[in-house]
């Protein structure tokens, strides 16, 4: 039954025409490269910042032939801060900065400084899509 299942998953996979890069490509190329110079500026890209970082694997700031190679990889993001930035940085242990957020589902706020000693307070920031 489990391979019936895989082979008709996988037939159903290959049935599906995936585009490959160069169409990827031309087709950005024909629908914003509005210079003409083979390449999509961040200013010819009419979507967001972070759709437009998404598609530019090497991090150039156009999106070009390099982005869409079989196989490119995806440099690391630089970190936007500055050097003027790192004395800004709280230190390992430091106590962290107060703020006030909403209760999901009620009206009501806390304040982070009204649970220091009382419960553990975990602060995660990041995207889990």
């Amino acid at each position: 039954m489990i391979l019936a299942i895989a082979a008709l998953l996988a037939a159903t996979a290959s049935a599906q025409r995936v585009p490959l890069g160069d169409e990827v490509l031309d087709k950005l190329l024909r629908q914003y490269d509005k210079d003409k110079d083979g390449k999509v500026q961040k200013s010819e890209y009419p979507r967001t910042a972070e759709a437009f970082a998404n598609l530019d694997r090497d991090r150039n700031g156009v999106l070009d032939a390099a982005d869409f190679e079989p196989g490119a990889l995806r440099r690391p993001m630089r970190d936007p801060r500055g050097p003027e930035d790192k004395d800004k940085l709280p230190k390992v242990g430091s106590v962290a900065p107060d703020f006030e957020l909403p209760l999901l589902g009620s009206k009501e706020t806390v304040r982070l400084s009204s649970l220091r000693g009382k419960l553990p307070v975990a602060l995660i920031f990041g995207s889990y899509t």
